[in-house]
């Protein structure tokens, strides 16, 4: 039973620039070769055509780069990436402490939450063209915001 499950784990892995890779990163990197970046049209309506909330999802969204952000980044290689959020995590906290105490907790929160949606929704079309297309540059939104 042991090798069964152990088998069926590589045949679901597929190569890409000689390294191998998991069935979520497949199907992840599959996806953005055939329908582009997030920012595009054709993957908008790609995505549309998944069915299931949990697909769209995994194609969309990184659940470990929500919680963890700028570890993640770190933790799959992604140095600059990672320098990046590391600026943008330091200015709002700059900004943060010229807002009165009564209003930073909230605001902090907020901060917290929108930086966790945005290392979620970058790290996957972030790590694809780093792996894939060998694109390792600072700036994370490249094809997630803009074209």
């Amino acid at each position: 039973m042991q090798q069964e499950t152990q088998s069926q784990k590589f045949e679901n892995q597929q190569q890409f620039n000689g390294k191998l890779y998991d069935e979520v990163w497949t199907d992840r990197f599959n996806f953005f070769q055939k329908n582009g970046g997030p920012a595009t049209s054709s993957y908008k309506e790609a995505l549309k055509q998944l069915d299931g909330f949990l697909k769209k999802a995994r194609i969309n969204m990184n659940f470990y780069a929500f919680f963890f952000g700028l570890i993640y980044f770190l933790i799959k290689g992604m140095y600059k990436g990672a320098l990046t959020l590391l600026g943008i995590y330091f200015v709002l906290a700059v900004i943060l402490m010229f807002v009165p105490d009564a209003i930073a907790d909230a605001l902090g929160n907020g901060i917290g939450i929108a930086s966790g949606i945005l290392s979620g929704m970058t790290a996957n079309y972030t790590f694809y063209r780093k792996e894939v297309l060998g694109e390792d540059d600072f700036n994370i939104f490249k094809g997630v915001l803009t074209k």
